[in-house]
C-alpha cells in the first residue's frame, strides 16, 4: 500500500485498510502526525473506552459488542512488541472480562479505574489483579454502598424503564430504556438525593449516574497502569467517548507524545476527535500498520 509521500506502508497479516479513506485519520494531518510519532516509539499503552468507543452505543448493554475491525486491529497491536491495550470502561471487570475477547492479551480496567487486571500485560511475576481499588472497602464505606443501593432502588422502583446496576464500589442508573419524562426524573432524583450524600462520588455519563463510595477515575487508572508498564512521559493513545474519559484526557500531554481522541461530538479536553466507533476502528487499524512497519 502506496502512502501520500511515496513510501510504503507494511500492515500486519489480515489488516487492511479500507479502501474509501474518508473520514479515516489520514484526512487529519495533524493527528496522521501525531499516530506516527506514537507508532514510532519503543514502547507504547493503547488505552480505550468500550461502549461507544469500541462498541456503538445499543440500547440494552448487554447486546453492546466491539467492531470486528476493532478487534481485529487489537490483536494486530498485541502481537506486536513494546505494544500494550487496555480496555478502561465503567463497566464493571466481570463483564469486560466476557465482552473482551478472551484470546487477546489486553489489560483491563472496570468501574471506572476500581477495578484493574493487568495479567496479560504483565510477566508471571508482575501481574497486578486489583478487585476494587488499593484498598478493600471499610466497614463505613460499606454500609454507604449499601444506603446507596437502597436509594437508587427506590428511585427506579418510581421511574419505569430505568434500572439500578451494582458494582464493587458504586451503584449506576442507567436511563437510556426509559422515556425522556422518566429519565429526567430519575436522574434528578438521584443527583439532589443520595448524589449530595457526604462521601459519595459522583459520575455522570450519557444516560447514567454513577455514585461511588470511593474517589476512583479513569485518569487515576491511566496513571497507574502507564506506571506499572514504565511508560512515565508520552506514549499514551487515549481513545473515548464520554464525560468520564475526560477524566483520563485531563491526566496526558500531547505535547510530550501522547494521542488523545475523543469520539463523537461534545466539548473535551482532548485533542483530536473522530466521528464515532467506525472510525476509531480505522485509526486503530492505521496504528497498527504504522507500528508494524517502523
Amino acid at each position: 500500500m502506496t502512502e501520500p509521500d511515496g513510501g510504503t506502508r507494511t500492515e500486519p497479516d489480515g489488516l487492511h485498510r479500507a479502501a474509501d479513506g474518508a473520514g479515516t485519520p489520514e484526512a487529519d494531518e495533524e493527528l496522521s502526525r501525531a499516530l506516527r510519532g506514537l507508532a514510532a516509539r519503543d514502547r507504547i499503552l493503547v488505552a480505550l473506552d468500550f461502549d461507544g468507543t469500541l462498541a456503538p452505543i445499543v440500547a440494552n448493554p448487554a447486546d453492546a459488542r466491539p467492531l470486528p475491525r476493532s478487534t481485529e486491529a487489537i490483536t494486530a497491536l498485541v502481537d506486536l512488541p513494546g505494544t500494550s491495550v487496555v480496555v478502561v470502561s465503567g463497566r464493571p471487570l466481570e463483564q469486560l472480562r466476557r465482552l473482551v475477547h478472551p484470546g487477546q492479551r489486553v489489560g483491563l480496567v472496570g468501574s471506572h479505574g476500581a477495578e484493574i487486571d493487568m495479567r496479560h500485560l504483565l510477566t508471571e511475576s508482575e501481574v497486578m489483579v486489583t478487585p476494587a481499588g488499593d484498598d478493600v472497602l471499610d466497614e463505613d464505606e460499606l454500609q454507604l454502598l449499601a444506603h446507596l443501593r437502597d436509594a437508587v432502588a427506590a428511585i427506579v422502583a418510581e421511574h419505569p424503564g430505568t434500572q439500578l446496576e451494582e458494582k464493587p464500589t458504586a451503584v449506576v442508573l442507567h436511563t437510556r430504556q426509559a422515556d425522556r419524562g422518566a429519565a429526567i426524573g430519575a436522574t434528578g432524583d438521584a443527583l439532589q438525593g443520595p448524589g449530595r450524600w457526604p462521601g459519595v462520588h459522583v459520575m455522570r455519563g450519557k444516560e447514567v449516574v454513577e455514585l461511588a463510595v470511593t474517589d476512583v477515575t479513569k485518569g487515576r487508572a491511566v496513571r497507574r497502569v502507564r506506571a506499572r508498564l514504565g511508560l512515565h512521559r508520552g506514549g499514551v493513545l487515549y481513545a473515548g467517548d464520554d464525560a468520564t474519559d475526560e477524566r483520563a484526557f485531563a491526566v496526558l500531554d500531547d505535547d510530550a507524545g501522547d494521542v488523545t481522541v475523543k469520539v463523537g461530538a461534545g466539548r473535551t479536553a482532548a485533542r483530536h476527535r473522530v466521528a464515532g466507533p467506525l472510525d476509531l476502528a480505522e485509526l486503530l487499524v492505521l496504528v497498527a500498520g504504522w507500528r508494524c512497519g517502523r
